[in-house]
């Protein structure tokens, strides 16, 4: 009989454990480059010596799920290190995803080696295949989509690198990171076998494969033409989580005087076209709500427009937002509203994209965990609007809002570039990543912004962020991070965004890559099971 170990642990795990390892270094905060292009080399050499047998087969199930437990905490233990903080369930909203994605991983890699031994087919294009369709998956599952960090944000930190997500989106440049990755395994294998001749192809082949993607975005990063397109002030007031969470009128009223510091220096100094305030930095309810006898916040309301009038510029800020219904009950969003000078209060946002549990508990109706504690997400799904349009010095200009998260999904910039906008805006409250103590600062604090470089450069938009305690920043459509500011310090700065005139291919038809791969993985498992099949028949006969 097996011991606990034989049954848990795959065979040679240490080229898991390494793969994971450096899947974890190729991540934001450590963002190094060389493991992006290595990392996967691990994972597919143990596929490679997989035997064809019965046996293989669960040790490709369960390597793929060690691999996945090591990979997956290591990019996201800042979901316990962010909560741990305010709910014990921080553990399970921990563990649930981590476990979830692991168990994708290990179908991933079982699903390649039984298509590798049924079909003969080459590793060098199963695996990138079912590698792109995996991350594809985990972006688009309804009400738990969550295409945070996949492989081709790992390079977001070297934009130069990566035009040609304006061709193929983040999850293209998975496929080519995971292509990568596979010649290099092949390339070793030739070497290690002693056979040099058969070095030859695979070096040929991703000495193409590398120099076509990169001369590429070398070219396009010389040639592109930007131009300044809006005058932006952005503000990072640096109001604390749990003053936020315990008291949020003292939340709201340190913000509103935080601000009034900050831009203070801009009226009749600065020439603004708008000014970008962070994810509910008022934590009001700025319309009325008859069936709680609440009037609104007018005086909030006021301040805000006043504001706009002073500096003479449009607002955006975060607040909380309400759809009175016909039962006397009522929906809350997380929003963010347009102010105008004069005018006042004149557009609405809605976010669409929750975050699971946090936000909304996905499946299950909000009055269903009514007084349940840490369980109240009930936050309603915003409608899809279309890019808010506002005069500059330099003529008429759009931008897309994306709140907090929403920097992850890419429909969402790619529909807000289709219908017209110029730049985008993403107001955010990282507070949740940590406190400003250095050993609480967890992973997520440079993970999200990252996601930024990557909606840039498949637009060609700039971005402005404004994050409650930072990282607030301008991004230009050729993913370049200027103006960042300091975590949990207050901040404001005022900076020109950039846009460019071109609409990429990838904006036009979207994530071709990522959806055809998963066409093909589905193709692959069903000749492969056919073929199984007639195997089973022959042995029958």
């Amino acid at each position: 009989m097996k011991g606990w170990r034989e049954r848990l642990l795959p065979n040679r795990s240490v080229y898991l454990l390494l793969a994971g390892t450096l899947m974890g270094l190729a991540h934001p905060p450590f963002h190094l480059l060389v493991p992006s292009f290595v990392a996967l080399v691990p994972l597919v050499l143990w596929l490679e010596e997989l035997p064809d047998t019965v046996e293989s087969y669960r040790q490709a199930r369960i390597g793929g799920f060690f691999f996945g437990l090591v990979y997956y905490t290591l990019v996201f233990h800042w979901l316990l290190v962010a909560l741990i903080f305010y709910t014990w369930m921080a553990l399970f909203a921990f563990l649930a995803p981590i476990i979830i994605l692991s168990f994708f991983m290990s179908g991933m890699v079982a699903a390649v080696h039984s298509v590798r031994v049924r079909l003969r087919w080459p590793i060098w294009a199963v695996f990138p295949i079912f590698w792109t369709a995996n991350e594809w998956l985990r972006a688009s599952l309804p009400q738990i989509a969550f295409p945070w960090m996949q492989l081709g944000d790992t390079l977001t930190n070297y934009p130069w690198l990566i035009g040609a997500a304006d061709l193929v989106g983040s999850r293209g440049l998975s496929l080519w990171l995971a292509l990568i990755n596979t010649l290099v395994a092949l390339g070793f294998m030739a070497y290690r076998s002693g056979r040099i001749g058969r070095l030859l192809r695979p070096a040929l082949a991703l000495a193409l494969t590398f120099t076509l993607a990169i001369g590429y975005s070398l070219i396009r990063s010389r040639n592109l033409e930007l131009r300044p397109v809006a005058s932006l002030g952005v503000v990072q007031p640096n109001v604390p989580q749990h003053i936020k969470l315990e008291d949020p009128a003292v939340a709201t009223d340190s913000a509103l005087r935080a601000s009034e510091v900050l831009v203070r220096p801009w009226i009749e100094k600065e020439s603004l076209d708008l000014v970008l305030f962070p994810e509910t930095m008022l934590q009001v309810y700025l319309d009325p709500i008859p069936s709680l006898g609440f009037a609104g916040s007018p005086t909030v309301d006021y301040w805000v427009t006043s504001l706009a009038e002073s500096l003479d510029a449009d607002i955006v800020v975060g607040a909380l937002g309400v759809k009175n219904q016909l039962n006397a009950d009522f929906v809350p969003f997380n929003s963010a509203f347009h102010f105008q000078p004069e005018r006042g209060r004149v557009s609405q946002y809605d976010k669409r994209f929750l975050v699971p549990m946090v936000e909304r508990v996905p499946f299950i109706p909000p009055e269903w965990l009514a007084g349940i504690p840490y369980m109240s997400g009930s936050f309603g799904v915003g409608d899809l609007v279309l890019p808010i349009e506002i005069n500059t010095e330099r003529g008429q200009a759009a931008f897309g809002t994306m709140i907090c998260y929403e920097s992850i999904f890419s429909p969402l910039a790619r529909h807000y570039r289709r219908n017209g906008a110029d730049f985008l805006v993403n107001i955010t409250n990282d507070s949740w990543f940590g406190r400003e103590v250095w050993w609480s600062r967890s992973s997520g604090l440079s993970q999200h912004p990252a996601h930024l470089v990557m909606r840039a450069i498949e637009t060609r938009m700039g971005v402005a962020r404004s994050s409650n305690t930072g990282i607030s920043e301008i991004v230009d459509p050729l993913g370049r991070v200027s103006h960042k500011t300091e975590l949990f310090r207050s901040a404001a700065f005022v900076a020109d965004v950039h846009t460019t005139d071109v609409e990429t291919l990838f904006v036009k038809y979207g994530d071709v890559v990522g959806t055809g791969a998963m066409i093909a993985a589905i193709f692959a498992l069903c000749v492969s099971s056919l073929a199984a099949r007639k195997s089973d028949v022959v042995v029958e006969v």
